[in-house]
């Protein structure tokens, strides 16, 4: 076997063994859940006000990692044109026929960690040597966990006829850019 077919072999082995070792470790978990009252019928032309947060926050509503204006703006934006694409208009809160709430939250977890991590070796890969070593790790671990909640409720009754939550395990600064949070409202609202 030449030189350069063993350097792929190792590479492909080292793709393989990586992929399970983040599927193993359980990496991040995110889900979305959806609640949606049967009985009352939301058009798609209905108005809407985008109303502050719901009162009596919680702590980890406080933490400065989403308690922050430029979180709370691109969810606001976020919401506000992933409606408008779906033919709601805004109005104001006295004349809606909703209101939309948020509310955003991140909390430092402890876990346990079981699993397969893929480690370089010193000195970072060549053709003669491994590209890496598989180490199995066990132990507890801080990870940041957040959640997102969006509701509609109609403004005459004051019923939540529209409930979606985000969760997730793992949240990075990254979660907190554009785009991610524009792609987890679009989520949260799709069954409207």
């Amino acid at each position: 076997m030449s030189r350069h077919a063993r350097y792929l072999t190792r590479c492909i082995w080292s793709l393989i063994f990586s992929s399970l070792a983040l599927v193993a470790a359980g990496c991040s978990h995110k889900e979305a859940a959806i609640y949606r009252d049967p009985d009352v019928a939301i058009h798609t032309t209905a108005t809407y006000a985008l109303t502050p947060t719901l009162l009596g926050a919680r702590p980890e509503e406080l933490d400065s990692r989403v308690h922050n204006a430029l979180v709370h703006d691109r969810i606001r934006s976020a919401i506000t044109a992933t409606l408008a694409a779906k033919g709601y208009r805004q109005s104001p809160p006295e004349t809606a026929e909703f209101l939309v709430h948020f509310r955003v939250s991140a909390r430092t977890a402890e876990r346990d960690v079981r699993g397969f991590v893929a480690r370089r070796t010193p000195g970072g890969p060549s053709i003669d040597a491994p590209a890496g070593v598989m180490v199995m790790r066990t132990g507890r671990t801080e990870m940041t966990e957040g959640d997102l909640v969006i509701e509609m409720v109609k403004r005459q009754t004051g019923a939540v006829v529209y409930r979606a939550e985000w969760h997730d395990d793992d949240v990075t600064p990254w979660d907190a850019s554009e785009f991610v949070i524009a792609s987890a409202v679009r989520v949260l609202l799709q069954e409207l």
